[in-house]
């Protein structure tokens, strides 16, 4: 019974990847453009949607294309390009591929001008992928300060706060360099409320954030100390990113073609597919948010003694406290199993989590996340010790309840089910 339920939400939830695909969704966007409008067409880009959103441009554009240029994460596919080139970064954390890119990047859009049609294709994981510290700042100092933020705690719009202030392309400066031009920002959203200075750092939004509120942030976390001198020193100096009313934003119109909303309703929508009318289908969180062993607390309390299937769409986070490996998605599950164990009498239940992405957080291998039965706690393993270490890796190895999907070419957010 276990194994036919996790093979339910396993079809539930890759069936969802599949139908949440980038291309379809530029594709359908850019028949409103009309390309004679303009004398040339750039396309600039970076995310985990990267790579699906430019070829969508290429097969609609095709030759009309000038020049284009997209940072892709490691081990996605090669997408086969004609007119745009691309290459790799890493991710979560920056390398000097995503550098390299930043600054070719950069360069592109430089060349747009007033006639000009530059189409931007952000996803999340831009930040990441595309680094180009501020002068004075190194890429190692950049990359120990990302990595500090990931384990702290800090949310996303947090992150990317410090991100933006600390980058010479992101919170808007990218579009200080395609100004005059017009510039199509397509948007797959992996940030709660969809706010476009948020994902992936908003190169082409304004930036309302500050260089203090980033410095306070650092504080909130007390990891002020750890944080590398000469990034606090360009945080004290104040060199602020471009804000709302800059003449350079009334050239950008942007479209987001999707985000956490949209991955709840198509699970939705193929688990009625798939379940008929054996179970109720409910989405429980559209925007799921906070520290996911609180989250998986609250989220089982809620379902209570209901019955069905329940989604949950969003983006957890987690404080590393330990030193083993693992994942929001992953520690979100073993935070249910041990909700579940504390109850005495325990209905057959199935739970998975996992990233759109395919990439769940530090682990020796991709991980997109897990996925757990009430057969699981039979196998005796300590999940009060896996959840304080931080090895919810460790834990699923053992109970072969690992998924993996490899990169799968979008970002929005985590998805959640819950059969019971």
């Amino acid at each position: 019974m276990a194994k036919a339920a996790s093979a339910l939400l396993l079809k539930i939830a890759l069936q969802t990847l599949e139908e949440i695909n980038p291309y379809s969704l530029v594709l359908n966007e850019l028949k409103k453009i009309d390309p004679s409008k303009y004398e040339k067409i750039f396309v600039l880009g970076a995310g985990k949607g990267a790579s699906k959103m430019a070829k969508a441009t290429e097969k609609h554009f095709g030759t009309k294309i000038t020049e284009g240029f997209i940072i892709i994460p490691k081990g996605d596919p090669t997408p086969h390009l004609k007119k745009i080139k691309c290459i790799r970064g890493s991710h979560p954390l920056p390398d000097k591929n995503g550098l390299k890119g930043a600054k070719e990047i950069l360069k592109i859009a430089q060349k747009a001008s007033k006639k000009d049609l530059v189409i931007t294709l952000i996803s999340g994981g831009g930040s990441a992928l595309m680094p180009y510290p501020m002068e004075g700042i190194t890429l190692e100092e950049k990359i120990k300060t990302t990595c500090l933020l990931l384990k702290c705690g800090a949310n996303i719009n947090e992150i990317n706060t410090v991100r933006k202030h600390l980058s010479q392309i992101k919170g808007g400066r990218l579009m200080e360099a395609i100004y005059p031009a017009q510039c199509l920002n397509l948007v797959i959203s992996d940030v709660l409320g969809d706010d476009l200075s948020a994902i992936a750092s908003g190169p082409v939004s304004p930036d309302s954030t500050t260089c203090q509120q980033a410095l306070k942030i650092f504080e909130k976390y007390k990891i002020l100390k750890k944080i590398p001198h000469f990034v606090i020193q360009c945080l004290k100096k104040g060199e602020e990113t471009p804000k709302p009313g800059n003449k350079i934003f009334k050239k950008v119109t942007s479209k987001i073609l999707a985000n956490h909303e949209t991955t709840a309703k198509v699970a939705e929508k193929i688990a009625k597919t798939v379940l008929g009318t054996t179970f109720s289908v409910k989405i429980l969180d559209k925007h799921m948010a906070g520290d996911c062993n609180k989250t998986a607390r609250k989220v089982i309390k809620t379902i209570g003694n209901q019955k069905g299937l329940f989604i949950l769409a969003g983006e957890t986070t987690v404080k590393v406290i330990g030193h083993g490996h693992g994942g929001r998605n992953q520690q979100f599950v073993l935070a249910c199993l041990k909700e579940f164990f504390k109850k005495q009498k325990q209905s057959p239940f199935t739970l998975l989590s996992l990233g759109t992405d395919g990439v769940d957080g530090f682990c020796p291998e991709n991980i997109a996340g897990a996925i757990a039965t009430q057969e699981t706690l039979k196998k005796g393993l300590d999940i009060e010790k896996h959840l304080n270490q931080n090895d919810s890796y460790g834990f699923f190895k053992k109970t072969k309840g690992l998924i993996k999907t490899g990169p799968t070419g979008t970002n929005l957010g985590d998805l959640v089910l819950i059969l019971i």
